[in-house]
């Protein structure tokens, strides 16, 4: 059986590990890593060319590098920075492909940002209190379908 990919789109290196980790112990998922916006665009294009393109996309909102300056934050958040965030990481992947599966997995599930996250086309959008297994178990349940 061919393998699934999941891509991990995560600005923040400990929180891929975790997560992939748990991905990764999902029977048939391998999970490929983007630590930004441009990073898994380019991934997402790529692997969609060659034919093999992603079964889902795991989307972080903040993808400024800075959880600590809320400044460098907000104005990435407004789109005022020169790094894509996840609402335009995840709208450029849908411009690859329309059927792209994104899932946000992020801090801020709950905010005007979260919701500019589903307008643009990501099927679910989950709080990061949501504990990494649980999430992983979540996305098994949904490759299966």
């Amino acid at each position: 059986m061919n393998k699934k990919s999941v891509l991990v789109v995560d600005d923040e290196p400990d929180i891929q590990e975790i997560l992939g980790t748990y991905l990764e112990r999902i029977e048939n998922v391998e999970v490929t890593r983007a630590l930004s916006g441009e990073d898994a665009v380019a991934i997402y294009k790529k692997r969609t060319e060659s034919g093999d393109p992603p079964a889902m996309v795991v989307m972080d909102l903040n993808l400024s590098g800075s959880n600590a300056d809320q400044d460098i934050v907000d104005a990435h958040r407004r789109g005022e920075d020169s790094t894509m965030d996840g609402v335009r990481t995840a709208g450029a992947i849908l411009d690859i492909d329309e059927d792209a599966v994104i899932w946000g997995y992020t801090a801020w599930s709950d905010t005007e940002w979260g919701d500019r996250l589903r307008d643009v086309g990501a099927e679910k959008v989950v709080d990061r209190v949501v504990p990494f297994k649980t999430f992983a178990e979540m996305i098994a349940s949904r490759l299966r379908d």
